[in-house]
Order: C-alpha cells, then structure tokens, then sequence
C-alpha cells in the first residue's frame, strides 16, 4: 500500500513540474540569427576603424564568369629552326633570348660537297648554249640527208637531258639557300646560311658551334611573343555562355594588381582532355610595361551580359562568411553610437571595385548601409555573439 501511494506521489510531481516549465522555443537557423542579432557599436570604435555609411548605388554593371588560364604561343607562331643538311656549324650568330626579324642569319653550316653540286651545275649550264646550237645545226641540214636527221634526233636528246639536269640542280642550289641565276665560278662557298623564319626570341639553342650536325637536326627555335595570347579553361556548363568578342579582365597570381584587358577572338570545338575543359582564346589588348612569359598561369573574369540599374556597392562592403554574403544595414544611430542589422546577399559582379548584389529582401529608399569597414563591424558582431554565449 505504501508504495502505491509513493508511486502516485511521484506521478503528481512530475506532472506538476511539467505544467510549470516554460514553453521551449523552435530552434533558428544560423542564418536567421544573423539576420536577427543586432550589432552594437560606440562612438570611439567608429572613429577608430574609419566606420563609415551611406546609400546603396544604383548602376550599370555585367555578369563576369571567373575563370583560370595561361597564356599561349600558337605554333604557327613559333618555329623551330634546322640544318638544311649535313655538316658542322662554323658559326652561330644568336644568343639565348635574343630577338630577331624574319630573314636574319641565325647560324652558318659548313658542307664541303657543296662545293660539287655547284661545280656540276655550273659545268652543265655551260654545256647549254653548244648544246642548243648542235641541234639548230642539224635541224638545217636534216632536209639534205639521213644521216643528218639521225644526229638531229641525238642533239635533241643531249639538250633535254641536259636541260632536266640544269633545272634539277637548280632546285637543289635554292633548297640550300643559293640562287642559281646569281652563281658564277667567283662566289662558289662552302658554308650555307640558316635564316630566321619569322620576327621573334630565340627561346631554346640545341647545338653550339664546332657540332657535328645531319640534315632535319633542331638548332635553335624562335618564338613571336607578339601573338602571345590567353587560353581561358571554360568547363561544361558553361560553355554555351561563351562568343567571340566578350572582353575578359586577366590578373596573375604574382602580380594581382596588374590588370590586363583581352577579346576572345576564337573557341576550341574539342575539349582539352588534359584539362576536362575546353579551351577558349583571348588576345590581349595591351601589355603595357609587362614582360609576359609563355606558359604563366592567370586568373581572369569575363564579361557575359551586361545588367543595368542594379544595387551596388564598393566590394569590402560585402562580407563574406563561407559560402554566405551579408551587407551591414544601419538601424539606428544616437550620440555617435550605432547599430547595425546584417542582411544576407547574393552577389552577382565585381566590376572596378564595385560589386553588384541582389538582396534576400528589398531594401528600402532610404536604407543606409556600411560602405567602409565592414568587416570590422562583423567582427564585432561575433564578439558580441560569443559574450552572448558564455
């Protein structure tokens, strides 16, 4: 009996205790916290962080796409220089890095046989004027007698064979470098001249002067770093967003406040495999002062579309949390003092400075929000949150 009653006692108790308890509050997301937390700040923290506010900027502004990249020499603008045939380099007139223009001696090959085929065609050519008049001779006198005709027939046959041969060995003289009408037995040489295909830098030296060289064999190349260009790396989804003619904006991780401008000019139509991304090429606008170098990584946002009369305001306004945005809104302000409210964003562009932003919910004609400072006052905030806390 007893401890039925005890038992009943107990039930009473918890009920009791139940009935007095106050009502739990629904849990707030981290983001309605935020929102919803006021941050307080007096006179002298405001004059100290430079603290400043204002109205939010209506203005006309683009969508960027940030992408990543490295700047390009296509192959057709550069080369790489080789020996026209076998032999040694006797000299070489180019140093590593230096510029030259297209048609520039870059190197001198010695080949001694080419002192023979030049001696043949010269001997052969020679041989052209007796040739021709043999055959005008018995062309005359083929109507008088047999035999003439036979001899007219051999004469003919001696002048094409001697004919093919001139023209053969002349095609060899210009594979080398030499042309057949301006050779004559007072400049016969032995060394051949390698010239310099194109306008640009020597980048690479393969061989120095005394090696032993064979035909096809590299001994420099030579690159035109004025088409140097960017290729931007466009993935998948975003492909279709991409034309000729968009401007990009390119800064590089060493130098991030350089800034160049560059126009897309072509689209690759295959993916780069060892990218998984597809190549999109920008030519650049102005280099300025900058020594650009083949293969350098870079950052870059291009232009899509342009938006107008959107909110904007300078780019250290907007805070940025992990993957959230927030602007400070001013809610009240007394004797130097104030308080703000943070209200989450979405950014949309970043365009001199000055970031586009689509609000979770309107702002009002005369809102007034943190332009300076702003991450001073966030941090604040979090002080405030962790006092709160403990």
């Amino acid at each position: 009996m007893k401890n039925k009653i005890a038992f009943v006692a107990a039930i009473i108790s918890l009920l009791a205790s139940c009935k007095n308890s106050p009502k739990t509050e629904q849990p707030t997301s981290n983001n309605q916290q935020r929102e919803t937390h006021l941050i307080h700040l007096n006179a002298e923290q405001i004059k100290r962080a430079g603290i400043s506010w204002g109205a939010v900027e209506n203005r006309s502004t683009a969508t960027s796409l940030p992408l990543t990249g490295e700047l390009r020499i296509h192959p057709e603008n550069r080369a790489t220089v080789s020996a026209l045939a076998d032999g040694y380099l006797s000299d070489l007139r180019v140093r590593l890095n230096q510029s030259v223009r297209k048609g520039e001696v870059l190197a001198v090959l010695r080949k001694p046989d080419l002192v023979d085929l030049q001696q043949q065609f010269l001997e052969n050519r020679a041989r052209l004027p007796f040739l021709q008049t043999e055959r005008d001779r018995y062309a005359a006198l083929k109507n008088d007698n047999a035999t003439a005709t036979k001899n007219l027939q051999k004469a003919e046959a001696e002048l094409r064979a001697a004919t093919t041969t001139d023209q053969l060995l002349a095609a060899k003289l210009k594979l080398y470098g030499i042309e057949p009408e301006q050779l004559t037995p007072a400049n016969v040489r032995a060394e051949l001249q390698i010239f310099a295909p194109l306008n640009g830098v020597v980048t690479v030296l393969h061989t120095s002067i005394g090696s032993a060289v064979q035909a096809g064999m590299p001994i420099c190349e030579v690159a035109d770093f004025s088409a140097l260009h960017a290729d931007l790396f466009v993935f998948e989804k975003d492909i279709l967003k991409i034309k000729n003619g968009q401007k990009a904006e390119i800064t590089f991780p060493g130098a991030p406040d350089k800034t160049l401008s560059a126009t897309v000019f072509s689209i690759d139509r295959v993916l780069d495999p060892a990218k998984n991304a597809l190549r999109v090429h920008a030519r650049l606008d102005n280099t300025g002062s900058l020594t650009l170098t083949d293969g350098v990584y870079l950052d870059a946002k291009l232009t899509l579309e342009a938006l107008a009369n959107l909110p904007t305001l300078p780019a250290e306004a907007v805070v940025r949390e992990g993957l959230e945005e927030f602007i400070l809104m001013l809610e009240n302000e007394k004797d130097g003092a104030a308080t703000f409210r943070p209200l989450k964003v979405k950014s949309l562009s970043t365009t001199n400075g000055f970031t586009a932003f689509e609000p979770e919910t309107p702002l009002a004609a005369e809102a007034k929000v943190v332009r300076k400072g702003a991450y001073f006052v966030w941090s604040q905030g979090k002080v405030e949150e962790f006092a709160e806390e403990e």
